[in-house]
């Protein structure tokens, strides 16, 4: 049997003898850099490509031509839209059939981004998807749609899009 000194003792060596194995065990689990920096990699590559794909939509959409280079930021401005084209929608908000007999028309909200009034353009046909951007001086220009029923009414306007013409 052991004396109160000698459990003390014993207990004292604990502590040293719990660091040493734990230092083994996390000698053995090294982490591999190489694997960390591949999935971050990766994972910026996926998140590239999907921006670029994202970009790519927009640019066909107002017209633009995607060019050679991989920056967005160098697409945006490589050349001025010729036109906004936008898609009639199918449902009003609240979920209805939107039938392309129930729209009257269109309005185009734009502005320059530094100012805080948005000028309107009326398109009062409900056939016409798209308006030439020919007439706007340059500058960095943001962008939405609303869509007009034959009663008159107004849907919200559409998520912006910011355009730099050049």
């Amino acid at each position: 049997m052991l004396t109160p000194a000698e459990r003390l003792n014993l207990f004292a060596g604990l502590p040293i003898i719990v660091l040493i194995s734990t230092l083994a065990l996390l000698t053995g689990c090294q982490e591999d850099d190489r694997a960390n920096h591949s999935s971050t990699f990766r994972a910026s590559e996926l998140a590239n490509n999907r921006l670029d794909k994202a970009a790519g939509g927009l640019l066909e959409t107002l017209g633009q031509q995607k060019t050679a280079s991989n920056s967005v930021a160098e697409e945006r401005t490589s050349a001025p839209p010729k036109e906004l084209s936008w898609s009639a929608p199918q449902t009003r908000e609240d979920g209805s059939a939107l039938k392309p007999g129930h729209i009257a028309g269109f309005r185009i909200y734009y502005r320059l981004r530094h100012e805080n009034h948005f000028n309107v353009i009326p398109v009062d046909s409900p056939s016409r998807t798209s308006q030439p951007l020919n007439d706007l001086p340059p500058g960095a220009y943001e962008f939405a749609i609303t869509t007009i029923d034959a009663d008159g009414l107004e849907s919200k306007r559409s998520a912006s899009v910011m355009v730099n013409l050049i």
